[in-house]
């Protein structure tokens, strides 16, 4: 799930070849299925990596998916030379196939948010050789209006630290630590993104929790966290240095399971109608029920 943009979120469903997107209103129980993408694949490939986002185009009023993945080839390690990427346009109801200029090594992060900004899209990208390296990171941003990719200088941040982007109040910035999970000691540094190229470490984050996984941020100093013992989230505020049980324990009934937190306010602005009227496949139930 990936969004919202004025309380409308982007699903997917499936694997690999077969994988199915839709437009999604909850408050007004809304659903627009995607047509299907499918790319010039050959027959010995299999999945290595996948990234998408979304954005609004205000010049044409148009809502867009960017879509792009990489393909091992089977039994080795080695990756296909191609970024395979689509460009799903809502006004025209269609996908078309776009070259970007960044490398098929580029490993890209997912963001522990929603990373959009003014009609662009942010990842974290790295090169796939970084351990014992400074400055390998970099930010991928992809325009919705001139529907081209642009890549900036990222934060100073070791290779061999985990990071990733995050969505601090409005502004972009990034999560790194060097010892990610650890039980009370982990530490997160904190970088935020001043204009287009400069970044500036905020502060260093130390949540007095059990085992765990970074789950994203909410607003300015609060931080989500899964402990992963007991799949329980807790939200650490950095002022009051407290951390909170969310109180939601689903997968803890199931076992299993992943869950993360999304910046959603709810709102009764309309998907936008596609060339033909919705289908009886066009409902939330369908969507994740039967495909």
């Amino acid at each position: 799930m990936v969004g919202p943009i004025n309380g409308i979120f982007l699903l997917e469903n499936g694997h690999f070849l077969d994988v199915r997107f839709a437009w999604w209103n909850p408050a007004i129980k809304q659903c627009r299925v995607i047509p299907n993408i499918e790319f010039d694949v050959e027959e010995n490939f299999e999945d290595c990596c996948r990234s998408l986002g979304i954005g609004f185009d205000k010049t044409n009023q148009d809502y867009k998916i960017i879509y792009f993945r990489t393909f091992n080839i089977k039994f080795t390690s080695v990756v296909y030379p191609k970024i395979f990427t689509a460009l799903y346009s809502t006004k025209n109801d269609s996908w078309k196939f776009l070259e970007p200029n960044f490398s098929h090594e580029s490993q890209i992060s997912f963001s522990q948010n929603f990373t959009y900004q003014n009609g662009v899209y942010y990842w974290l990208a790295s090169s796939n050789v970084k351990r014992d390296k400074e400055n390998v990171y970099s930010v991928l941003a992809f325009d919705f209006e001139t529907e081209l990719f642009e890549i900036m200088p990222g934060p100073p941040i070791p290779g061999e630290y985990w990071a990733t982007l995050v969505l601090r109040g409005k502004s972009i910035a990034a999560i790194a630590s060097k010892d990610m999970s650890k039980a009370m000691t982990a530490e997160y540094d904190i970088w935020q993104r001043i204009g287009e190229n400069n970044w500036i470490k905020v502060y260093t984050v130390n949540p007095q929790i059990p085992f765990h996984m970074p789950n994203g941020m909410w607003e300015y100093d609060k931080y989500v966290y899964e402990l992963t013992q007991n799949y329980r989230l807790m939200c650490y505020d950095q002022n009051a240095k407290q951390a909170t049980s969310l109180g939601f324990d689903f997968f803890i009934r199931l076992l299993s399971g992943f869950a993360w937190p999304l910046d959603y306010k709810e709102s009764l602005f309309p998907i936008p109608l596609r060339t033909e009227n919705p289908t009886e496949k066009d409902t939330d139930e369908y969507f994740f029920r039967k495909y």
